[in-house]
Order: structure tokens, then C-alpha cells, then sequence
């Protein structure tokens, strides 16, 4: 539900705040108040094209502000979700919009900045707008299948279909990856088998290349480090005296002086410990020197290993771990291989049979909807007809999708297409919706049908731009009464200039001009109930010289809180 709507330097307004609640929303004005200014606003959060002609003159920057209440588990949580966007803690959906005089435009939705393309998807969960010449309901015939589909209670069998269809779809593909050519199927195998073998036959184990590069580094370095081991145990027990030696005098010095002064005990124990893990150091010199032997056979053998691993690994990872897993991943998909032709076989069994099934469910959804298309059809004719167009007449047009199958096309959403077809008058043939030249039918048929699919088609806030058009007198509190029904499933936003409609709004907000130090201003006023009066009776003609408008206007009021009070108290 839209809660409300920030507008800076937008058109005329220089700042605005408009808020809304839920029900029937109605906004009134003269002609040229800047009711549009609103609408466009809103559009412009939810992705319309931005121009820099909108930006108030003498602004630098535009910008346009709208706040949504979202219930929870509500479907555009999902779809913030999948775009990255978080969702605030008091269950507000802020989109904002920025329109710079340099030409660069930004989009950001709670925060987070997103584009143009975003805040489009996420208008289709928020707002349906209805204008003139701007519906997105009746301009798009793939939203007409999904709205029959949920009037005709044909939603769950929809979801099984599309299911299946999947699963048809899947094995298809899957039968298409096994069919490839018998040559490159061939091909394959022949190279498969021998990366197999290359990988089998080298006998790699975990961390043999970190061992033998070790082992190589010993032997290539081996007078190297002999020199070290000789020098160092040289200095240990050199033939002259090494530190060992010395250190039997230290030791030896210190405990005899220990006697003379206990003190000097302790440095004697600890001379001879050093003695000790000196004499293990000199030891294991001592038998590394015995045992460090180059044997360039043994360096020859490395090498060619080395070189064997460095070449698997340039063909199947970087590293034995990543070459044997290559190996498993191979000896996979030679399997698969060589099963492919009895898989094939089994695959055209289960192809048919979900195809059969399939058609089966495609042809119990087809008649379902010609059933629902039926009942709908009749139902609008009869909400059109109470809405002033008498002689029109409206249809659900299914058309199936020719196919190499004499019974048609299978398609993701069934058989069929759907399309919902208008005739103004008689005589003058049915037309897609999207093109009726008149905004006043297009708006009311929009109303026709809200009416009816309220229940079934979840957009939470519906707005229409002079519903009113073409209409006056008694069937203006026709459809007030229509779009007050409509508001008790959803939000309704109307601009309408017929009192008799204004007259059933359960928040009403005046758009109104004034000239302030020779610049214009757009002003959005709440209206308390004596003001309503006042606004319901300047649109029924009223001046200062005559009172009638102004009782007509409190009889109007009066009227449609009595019958709005009647049907609440009739639905429980």
C-alpha cells in the first residue's frame, strides 16, 4: 500500500508531501491544479522515463520520494531478496528517485542504489497504474491468461502443467546432449579412455610432488650441505678441541668452584646440560654425514617424475589432487557414454508418456478456460453496461499456437493463447483492449474488470487517471460506488472531477495552484469533512451567491457514508 509520497522540485512543485491510506483515495482540483504532477511523480519511482524538462525551473535536481507499507510474507520481499536489496525493519519499501539537469538520473530502493530496469520489475508488485493511454494490465495479453487463470480458479492446475512442462522440456534436452553425432560420440570415448589411462597408468598419490621436489633439492645441493655438516661437527669435536671440549673444562672449572661457593652450582648444571644437547646435535651430524649419499641415478629418476607431473598437470590441473579428480570426473562421463544408447531408449519412453500427459493436461486446462472465459466475458458486460456503455460488449479470445502436431503447440502456459477484446458499439467488430482509442472506456473497462478480479489479482494499490471520463450524473455514483468496492480488497487511488465519485473517498487530498512572489506553486491538501464540502460543492458549480451546490454537496456526502456504512455492515 502506498503511505505516502515526497515531491522536490518536481514540474511546478517546489515541495510536496502527499499521504495516503488505505481505501479509496480520491484527489480533486481544477482543471490544470497539477493532479498529473502526482501521478507523474509516482510513475517515476516506479521506473517511467525521466526527462529534464520535469525538473522545476531553475533546480538543479529533481527528485521524487514514494513509501510503501508491505505486509509480511508479501511477494515483493522475495523479489528484494533476489536483487541484493534489504528490506527495512518496520516493513517499508522506500524507493527514491533523482532527476539531474546535466542529464544523469538515480534510482534507489531502501537505500540501496539500483537501476532503472529494477524499479520497473518491482512498480508490477507495487502499483497498477491506469490512465488515458497507460495501462500495463490491458496492454499485456500474457497478463490476461494469468488474471482468466485465477478468476477461473485455474491456478493449481496452471503450476502441475508448467511442472511437467519443465520435466518435458528437460528430458528433451537431455536426449539432444546424448544424440550428438555418432563421430564426435566416438571421438570423445577414444579421448576419454586415453586421458583415463594417462592419469591410471602415472600411479599418482597425494603430496608425491611436494616429496620428490624436496628429495631433488637434497641431492642437487649435496656438497653444499656435506661442507656445511662437516664444518659444523668440526667445530663440535674438532680433533684440536671443539666447543664439546670446552665445555668439559667449563663444567668441570664450575663444580669444583660450586664446592668452594654453592652458588656457582647451578652454572655447572647448566654447562653440563649444554654439554648434553650439544653432544646429541654432534651425534645426529655425525649420522647425517654418514648417510647423506648423491646418487645421480636416483636425481635422473626424479626429474623424469617431475616432468611427467608437470606435464599432467598442464593437461588436467594444477595440482594431483585436481589431476586424479579430472580422472574421476572422465571415467563419469565415459560411462555415460557408453550407457548413452540404452539411455536413449529409456529417454524416448519417458519423452512420449510426459508428452501424452501433457497434452492430456493441456487439453483439461483449454476447456477450463473456455469455461472461465465465458463466465467472465458475461460478467464484464454486465459491470461495463451498469458503467454507462450499454451497447458494448466484451470477449476472452483463446487461440491455440499451430504446431507440427495437428492438435497445435505445446506451450510453457498451456495450449492457448488469451486476449481480451472490446467492442465499443455495435457493428464496429472486437479489438485488443491495449487499442481503444478513448481513455473513458479503457479507464472503466479497467474498473469493469478490477471489480470483478479484486479477489484474484494481488497488486496492492490501484490507481486510475480520469476513471471518469465521458460519464456524469447518475452513473457517476455508479462507479464511486464500484471503486469503493474495489478499495476494500486493495488501495484505489482516483483523480476524478465528478463530485458524485469524490463523495465516497475514505481520505481525500485537493491539488491546488497558487501564484507565490511570481512563481507558481502546487500545493496537496488533506481535506477534513467541512473542507470536503466546500471541494465537493466548487465542483458542483458553487459560488458565494448561491448556497444549493454546498447542501447538494453535504447530501452527496451524506449519502455515500450511509450506503458505504450499509455495506460494511452487510459483509459482516
Amino acid at each position: 500500500m502506498l503511505r505516502e509520497i515526497a515531491i522536490r522540485h518536481f514540474t511546478v512543485v517546489d515541495q510536496v508531501r502527499a499521504n495516503f491510506g488505505r481505501g479509496l483515495n480520491v484527489l480533486t482540483g481544477e482543471t490544470g491544479a497539477g493532479k498529473s504532477i502526482v501521478i507523474g511523480a509516482l510513475g517515476l519511482t516506479l521506473g517511467a522515463r525521466g526527462d529534464t524538462e520535469l525538473i522545476r525551473s531553475g533546480e538543479e535536481e529533481a527528485v521524487v520520494e514514494a513509501a510503501f507499507a508491505i505486509p509480511d510474507a508479501d511477494p515483493v520481499e522475495s523479489f528484494l531478496a533476489s536483487q541484493g536489496i534489504p528490506m527495512a525493519k518496520e516493513d517499508d519499501l522506500v524507493v527514491r528517485r533523482h532527476l539531474a539537469r546535466e542529464g544523469r538520473s538515480r534510482a534507489y530502493v531502501n537505500g540501496t542504489m539500483t537501476g532503472v530496469a529494477t524499479l520497473k520489475a518491482l512498480g508490477e508488485h507495487l502499483v497498477d497504474i491506469h490512465g488515458q493511454h497507460d495501462s500495463v494490465l490491458l496492454q499485456n495479453p500474457r497478463r490476461h491468461l494469468e488474471l482468466l487463470d485465477a478468476f477461473g480458479g485455474l491456478t493449481e492446475e496452471v503450476q502441475d502443467y508448467q511442472a511437467l512442462y519443465r520435466r518435458w522440456q528437460a528430458l528433451n534436452a537431455e536426449r539432444d546432449a546424448l544424440q550428438q553425432g555418432e563421430r564426435e560420440k566416438a571421438q570423445r570415448k577414444d579421448l576419454l579412455e586415453h586421458q583415463i589411462r594417462e592419469i591410471d597408468t602415472a600411479h599418482l598419490t597425494e603430496g608425491e610432488e611436494e616429496a620428490l621436489q624436496a628429495e631433488r633439492a637434497v641431492l642437487t645441493h649435496h656438497e653444499k650441505l656435506l661442507l656445511a655438516v662437516e664444518e659444523a661437527y668440526g667445530r663440535l669435536e674438532g680433533d684440536e678441541g671443539g666447543i664439546l671440549a670446552a665445555l668439559f673444562a667449563v663444567e668441570a672449572r664450575l663444580r669444583e668452584a660450586g664446592r668452594i661457593d654453592a652458588r656457582l652450582s647451578a652454572g655447572g648444571a647448566m654447562a653440563d646440560e649444554a654439554k648434553t644437547l650439544l653432544k646429541e646435535v654432534a651425534l645426529a651430524l655425525r649420522d647425517y654425514r654418514d648417510r647423506l649419499d648423491f646418487d645421480p641415478r636416483r636425481l635422473e629418476t626424479i626429474e623424469e617424475r617431475l616432468h611427467a607431473l608437470s606435464r599432467l598437470k598442464k593437461k588436467y590441473g594444477v595440482t594431483v589432487g585436481e589431476i586424479l579428480a579430472y580422472g574421476e570426473q572422465a571415467a563419469l562421463e565415459l560411462k555415460r557414454l557408453e550407457g548413452a544408447e540404452e539411455r536413449l531408449v529409456g529417454l524416448d519412453g519417458e519423452i512420449r508418456g510426459a508428452e501424452e500427459e501433457l497434452w492430456e493436461r493441456g487439453e483439461r486446462l483449454s476447456s477450463g478456460r473456455g469455461r472461465a472465459a465465458k463466465r467472465l466475458a458475461h460478467a464484464v458486460v454486465g459491470e461495463i453496461k451498469q458503467l454507462g456503455m450499454a451497447r458494448a460488449d466484451f470477449r476472452v479470445e483463446l487461440k491455440g499456437v499451430a504446431g507440427a502436431d495437428r492438435r497445435g503447440s505445446l506451450r510453457p502456459t498451456g495450449l492457448e493463447e488469451a486476449e481480451f477484446l472490446f467492442a465499443p458499439n455495435p457493428g464496429e467488430g472486437f479489438r485488443p483492449l491495449a487499442k481503444i482509442a478513448s481513455g473513458g472506456e479503457l479507464s472503466r473497462t479497467m474498473l469493469a474488470l478490477k471489480n470483478i478480479l479484486a479477489a484474484v489479482d494481488h497488486t496492492p494499490t490501484l490507481l486510475f487517471d480520469e476513471v471518469d471520463a465521458g460519464i456524469g450524473g447518475s452513473m457517476a455514483e455508479v462507479v464511486g460506488r464500484k471503486l469503493w468496492r474495489v478499495s476494500r480488497e486493495r488501495q484505489v487511488i482516483c483523480i476524478t472531477h465528478l463530485p458524485q465519485i469524490a463523495a465516497f473517498a475514505d481520505v481525500h487530498l485537493r491539488v491546488e495552484k497558487k501564484v507565490d512572489r511570481g512563481r507558481t506553486e502546487a500545493r496537496v491538501l488533506p481535506l477534513a469533512e467541512e473542507e470536503r464540502v466546500e471541494e465537493l460543492g466548487r465542483m458542483l458549480g458553487g459560488s458565494e451567491k448561491s448556497t444549493t451546490p454546498f447542501k447538494h454537496a453535504r447530501e452527496l456526502l451524506h449519502a455515500a457514508a450511509s450506503w458505504k456504512q450499509q455495506q460494511r455492515k452487510a459483509a459482516g
